[in-house]
Order: C-alpha cells, then sequence, then structure tokens
C-alpha cells in the first residue's frame, strides 16, 4: 500500500471541504431563521397586546417561541457537526503536512501540556533511550505517537523502551498492517479519542477512580468503617419520608398540638447530622466525577467505535472483544453512556441553590454517591481492561499511520536466532527524506562490529543512531527506515551522550566507565546484544583509551555482541587488527570542492586518511597559524 494514505488524505480533503460548505450554508440559514422567527415573537406578541386580543391570541407567539427552540437545538447540532468535521480537517491536513515533510502546525489542545513530547518517559538507566532521542522535542516518540490518551503514550512508549518478544513484534506487524487498510477506523480513533483530552497525565483519571478503594457501601461488608455508613444509609431512609410526611402534616398537626407544628424539625436534624457525617466520603467522590479532570462520558464515542470495527488479526480482536463485554456483560460504551447520567445528576452541585435544597430534604449527593459505588462495584474492575485495550489499539494505529505515511520505509524480518543486524539502505528516521543519506549495514553474525572512523561531521554517529533505532523501531513492532532489513530480537545499548553527574561526585570520564560496564554486563545476560559506542573513552589521553577501548570492544565481540564503534584516533585501528576479522575498519570522509569542505554521508570500506579538525576551526573563524597544522 504505498499511496494508501495519500490518497484517503486527499480524497477525506475534498470531502470534508464540501461537508464543512453544506454545514455553513445549514448555520447560516438556521440563523437567518431564528431571526425571522425573533421577529415573529416580538410582532405577534406586540400586536396582541395592543389590538388587545383574547387570551388565546398569545397562542401565537407562544407557538413561535416553541419553534425557536426548536431552531435553537438544530442550530447547536449543526454546531456540533461543523466542530466536529473542523476536528477531522485538521487530522487531514496534518497528515497531508507529514507527507510533504512539513512540520506539523501548533496543537492548541498540546500547548496547555507540561510533557507533549514524551519527555516524562526518560529514565537515566535506560540502555538507549536518551542517546536514540526516543523521547523529547523531535524525537521518535513525536514522529511517530497518535495517540490522544495517557493509556496510548504509556502503551507506545513502552513498546519503545522494552525490545518485544519475536512473537508479538510479528503480531504488532500484522494488526498495524490490517489497520493500515482501514484509514477511516485510524481517523476515528484518534478523533474520538482526543475528546477524551488526557494526554500528558500520569495515569487515567478514569482508571484510578474505578479502582479507588471504596467509600460506601454496597452489598455486604467486613470493612467497620463501611458497615457504620450502611447503619447511616439505612437511617437515611427513614428519616427522609419521615421529615417530608411531618412538613406537609405541619398545620394538621398544629391543629392538635401546636408545638408539634415543629415536630419534623427532629427527624431534619437527624438528615443533616447523616449527612455530615457522610459529607467526607460522598464528597470525595461527587465533587471529583462532577470536575474536568474526570471526562469519562467523552470515552464512550471512542469505545462504541472500537466496538463497532471488524477486524481480524487476534490482537485487534481480542481488543474489541474486551470492549464488547459478553457473557451478560454490557458493552462499554453502554456502561460509560450509564455512568454518563449519573454524573448528570451530579452537576446538580454546580447549581448551588437547587443543590443546597435538594441536600437538605432529601440527601441528594448521599443517592447520587451511592448509584456512582454500584456503578464502581458492577463495572469498576473492567475499566483497567477497556482502557488498556484502548491504549494498545492506539498505539499500533501509531504504527500503522506512520508506516502509511512512509511508504518507503520496510517491514523488518525480526527472529530469535543469535545477534545479527543486516539493512540494506538504511537511514536516519527522524532526518527528512530530502537531506537523508543511506547506508548498509552488515553484521551477519555474533561478535561482528564496525570500527567506524572519519573526520568532524561526517556522519559517523548519525550512522549509529541509524543503527540504534532500526533495532528499537523493529523490536517495538513498526517499519524501519531502509529498503530492507533482517535482524535478531536484540537489547540496544548505546554509550553516546554521556554526561557528568556532580552531585554524585562523578565526572564525565567515570560516567562513561559505568556506562561500559552496563554494556558489558549486558553482553553476559545471554540476550543477544547491540552495542553502540560513539568516541569512545574520549576523556583519557590516546595511550590508555586504546588500551581501554580495545579491552571493551574485543570482550563484547568475543561474548557474541555485535554493534559499531566510532572514532577519531587512528590509534584504535588496531583493534580491527586484532580481532582476527571479526571488527570492520569503515568510514565516512569529506573533500574540498572551490574552497569549502562537502561531505557524502556515504559509508566507505577501510580507514579514513584524513582529517578536518584545522580546517573546521578555520571555517568559523578561529584563526591557525600554518605552522600549528
Amino acid at each position: 500500500m504505498t499511496t494508501g494514505l495519500r490518497a484517503h488524505y486527499d480524497k477525506r480533503a475534498v470531502e470534508l471541504k464540501q461537508a464543512l460548505a453544506e454545514l455553513e450554508k445549514k448555520s447560516d440559514a438556521l440563523s437567518s431563521r431564528r431571526g425571522i422567527v425573533m421577529l415573529g415573537i416580538f410582532a405577534s406578541s406586540g400586536g396582541v397586546h395592543f389590538a388587545k386580543l383574547p387570551t388565546w391570541g398569545w397562542g401565537i407567539p407562544a407557538a413561535l417561541v416553541v419553534v425557536f427552540g426548536l431552531l435553537v437545538v438544530r442550530h447547536a447540532i449543526v454546531a456540533s457537526r461543523r466542530t466536529l468535521v473542523e476536528e477531522r480537517q485538521r487530522y487531514v491536513q496534518a497528515g497531508q503536512r507529514r507527507l510533504d515533510g512539513e512540520p506539523d502546525l501548533p496543537d492548541p489542545s498540546r500547548a496547555k501540556l507540561k510533557d507533549p513530547d514524551g519527555a516524562r518517559f526518560l529514565r537515566a538507566d535506560h540502555p538507549n533511550a536518551s542517546d536514540l532521542d526516543i523521547f523529547g522535542p523531535g524525537s521518535l516518540f513525536v514522529a511517530v505517537s497518535r495517540a490522544e490518551t495517557a493509556v496510548g503514550e504509556d502503551t507506545l512508549a513502552r513498546w519503545l523502551l522494552d525490545p518485544a518478544p519475536v512473537s508479538v513484534v510479528v503480531e504488532r506487524q500484522s494488526a498495524a498492517r490490517e489497520l493500515l487498510q482501514k484509514a477511516d477506523l485510524l481517523e476515528d480513533v484518534s478523533i474520538y479519542a482526543k475528546r477524551a483530552q488526557s494526554r500528558g497525565r500520569a495515569e487515567e483519571p478514569l482508571a484510578l477512580w474505578s479502582e479507588a478503594p471504596r467509600e460506601l457501601p454496597v452489598g455486604p461488608s467486613t470493612d467497620p468503617k463501611l458497615r457504620k455508613r450502611a447503619v447511616l444509609i439505612f437511617i437515611a431512609r427513614l428519616l427522609i419520608p419521615l421529615t417530608i410526611g411531618l412538613f406537609f402534616a405541619r398545620t394538621h398537626l398544629a391543629e392538635i398540638v401546636r408545638p408539634l407544628r415543629y415536630v419534623w424539625l427532629a427527624p431534619f436534624i437527624g438528615q443533616l447530622a447523616i449527612l455530615g457525617a457522610l459529607w467526607g466520603p460522598i464528597g470525595r467522590m461527587v465533587t471529583f466525577v462532577s470536575s474536568r479532570e474526570a471526562p469519562f462520558g467523552r470515552f464512550r464515542a471512542v469505545f462504541r467505535r472500537i466496538e463497532d470495527a471488524e477486524l481480524e488479526s487476534p490482537s485487534l480482536a481480542g481488543m474489541t472483544a474486551v470492549v464488547r463485554g459478553g457473557n451478560g456483560q454490557a458493552r462499554a460504551s453502554d456502561e460509560i453512556s450509564k455512568l454518563e447520567r449519573i454524573i448528570g445528576f451530579a452537576d446538580v452541585r454546580h447549581n448551588t441553590i437547587i443543590h443546597i435544597v435538594l441536600n437538605l430534604f432529601f440527601l441528594y449527593d448521599v443517592w447520587v454517591a451511592l448509584a456512582l459505588e454500584r456503578w464502581r462495584a458492577r463495572v469498576g474492575k473492567r475499566t483497567r481492561a477497556w482502557l488498556v485495550a484502548l491504549g494498545e489499539i492506539e498505539a499500533l494505529s501509531s504504527i500503522a499511520t506512520y508506516a502509511g505515511e512512509h511508504p518507503d520505509f520496510a517491514w523488518p524480518e525480526v527472529d530469535a536466532g543469535p545477534a545479527r543486524l543486516e539493512a540494506k539502505d538504511l537511514g536516519h528516521p527522524l532526518l527528512s527524506a530530502a537531506t537523508r543519506i543511506n547506508n548498509d549495514v552488515s553484521l551477519s553474525g555474533p561478535g561482528r562490529a564496525l570500527l567506524v572512523t572519519g573526520s568532524n561531521m561526517s556522519g559517523k554517529s548519525t550512522y549509529l543512531r541509524a543503527m540504534g533505532l532500526c533495532t528499537v523501531m523493529a523490536c517495538a513492532g513498526m517499519p524501519v527506515c531502509a529498503r530492507q532489513a533482517r535482524l535478531s530480537r536484540l537489547s540496544t545499548w548505546t554509550s553516546m551522550r554521556i554526561r557528568d553527574a556532580l552531585d554524585q561526585g562523578w565526572s564525565h570520564f567515570y560516567a562513561e566507565l559505568l556506562r561500559l560496564k552496563a554494556v558489558v554486563n549486558a553482553s553476559q545476560s545471554g540476550t543477544p546484544v547491540l552495542f553502540l559506542l560513539d568516541e569512545i573513552l574520549h576523556g583519557t589521553n590516546s595511550k590508555e583509551r586504546t588500551i581501554g577501548a580495545r579491552g571493551v570492544v574485543l570482550d563484547l565481540v568475543r561474548r557474541g555482541a555485535i554493534g559499531a564503534v566510532s572514532t577519531h584516533d587512528y590509534a584504535l585501528v588496531s583493534i580491527a587488527d586484532e580481532s582476527g576479522g571479526n571488527v570492520e575498519p569503515v568510514h565516512f570522509s569529506d573533500h574540498i570542492e572551490e574552497g569549502k569542505m562537502v561531505f557524502d554521508y556515504k559509508l566507505k570500506q577501510g580507514v579514513v586518511q584524513s582529517t578536518n579538525a584545522i580546517r573546521l576551526m578555520r571555517a568559523v573563524g578561529i584563526d591557525i597559524e600554518y605552522g600549528a597544522e
């Protein structure tokens, strides 16, 4: 499917433009009709009043008021549809820009997020996330993620951080390919999930609320606190009708004995005492669900869309089965609708006067909180499974969309065999197609490595990162930036951007030693390892660097790890000589054209024969005397 998403985006752009024009036309017509009806209301009211028509004459303006109300409702429906069409337009336009290699426009919904680029997922001890730009501005996560919910982001981040078993990789590829054939579903999931407004959160509020400890008794309980509250609720059920009955009978009671006029206050005060005793638990529950932090009802549309999807791959079919329910369990969207209705009752608290009256006389919040607690008792444990399914579908949708927008990327062949990485025309996926230069990589079996030499800015680090991103993406179930790729399930370890840690008293060199120790330890775990070491041990003198680097690299190769080491230090070329052919020297170079340095970023065999540090210093305005060369 080389043009599927391009064709879909272009087709949808035309359809949505036409739909928006029609809705704008309807909106304008409804606005005009509302104005005409409003004038009719004023005119007919004035006519009835000044003509002194009989009472029935007021039926005309009354009927027009009803018509006006219907027009308002109709106009609101049209406005809602228009908003949805505009959201779909932004989705399509963003896809078209990405296909054209243009940056995304600022997303207002992301502007308020503290972490729009997934930086919260970075872990200092992770084997490669920081060095390979997995998270953060301009990262792989930003390029791939189309997740709109916290669980969707969490799922995709987890897949990028931890290589999956081969069987899972194969299933993810199959599921993503199936979703790629269902562009309408990709669009709908993105649009409806976005309305849940939960990106950037540590966890979904729905899951937190559903799994929170019970606040009120629903069914038998051995918890003394809940049993006490059950007694209070039982007494409240008796007091409320007693209070209401005595209140309305107070006049008749006063005729018997005058003080009985106020007897209703006794059960009323009892109600207030019960309300005060239960105010903490019911307040926590009702306040949270009726706040903006809990847009639970907004999950209904995305769950319904998933329920209605006809999907065949085992993982996707399993996800839809989770939200569809069955065996006596209702569909997720239906349960969310029920919850939404209860929350609608809870929202009465936003009308202060009515809320106070209902609470004083009927303990309104108690019954709303009980309804919420019953929902949690019946459904609460399922919500986590719903959200897990939604998160996985969002992650797979992200992969499918990324694949559709990069039709020249290859689906890699991943196996469970010994360490290997072979790719044709491998490139760095975060570079634009216009500037990206691709190269082959061939590490055909355990204990194979590349010694990458080259001048400054020639492409050594980019090549190493391209290798690392290839393995991360492949082991997450994604297509990779290559024409063809075959690799084993690899644990990727990098040592590139080493930072000192002053708070722990670590120098740059010591921090790099600790990192290298972690890489060596990983090679002893029995898991196939890919190591990528950029400018290894450049924090020490050449002699000790040569000894140390030779020891580390030859030890990694001897243990069956594969990888690449970049360096400026010609002394390290001896590693290739001592490896018995297992470490292959390759290089990047530059040349001079019309007095300027030119880089071709093409990988060549052997060791680089020239350097460019002095030329670069002069290029930026640092004068170096001729004798210094």
